[in-house]
């Protein structure tokens, strides 16, 4: 099984977060017209090069306000267009967090039944979900053109995911 592409429907799923709030895609995708998802696993190299750029953007996009936004949806505490999933145990999850200082909510998916509903083989795999559930964009491993574009399309083409360091240290791709 390949993991879903570009124009794919992407099922909504629902998941506690390490701090036991229940979040769905349905919730995210009624709030912001794209929400970006990122699965990961706690040992994966590739994912620990991935999440902290996932985190910066969660921090440009709480300092910028939430994007735009339906006027009839009102601001949750720990909303955000990132949905972020996690593989591992609850307790893995919340080591990851703290070791990386993660401040965004992050789902568990111990029992990978959304692993298995996007047909993941290799992570971090990402998507970019727009409010019909139509996936505009699928990332697998690290891509740095591809993350430096869908943090343009969640938080304005004027976003810079990297620093000029990075731009020119950090490889363009790595697989999963």
């Amino acid at each position: 099984m390949v993991a879903l592409i570009e124009g794919s429907k992407a099922p909504d799923f629902q998941l506690k977060t390490s701090r036991d709030k229940v979040q769905s895609l349905g919730q995210a995708l009624a709030r912001f017209p794209l929400v970006l998802i990122t699965i990961f696993k706690v040992h994966c190299p590739v994912c620990q090069l991935t999440l902290p750029y996932i985190q910066r953007l969660h921090a440009g996009l709480k300092a910028a306000g939430a994007p735009d936004r339906p006027e009839h949806a009102s601001p949750l505490p720990d909303e955000s267009p990132l949905l972020v999933v996690c593989q591992d145990s609850q307790d893995e999850t919340r080591e990851f967090i703290e070791q990386y200082g993660l401040t965004m909510p992050v789902l568990v998916d111990d029992n990978l039944d959304v692993t298995l509903a996007y047909g993941l083989t290799n992570v971090p795999s990402l998507f970019l979900v727009r409010a019909d559930y139509t996936i505009e964009s699928t990332i697998v491993g690290f891509d740095k053109s591809a993350l430096v574009s869908a943090a343009g399309r969640l938080a304005g083409e004027d976003f810079a995911l990297f620093t000029s360091e990075e731009n020119t240290t950090l490889p363009a791709f790595r697989p999963g």
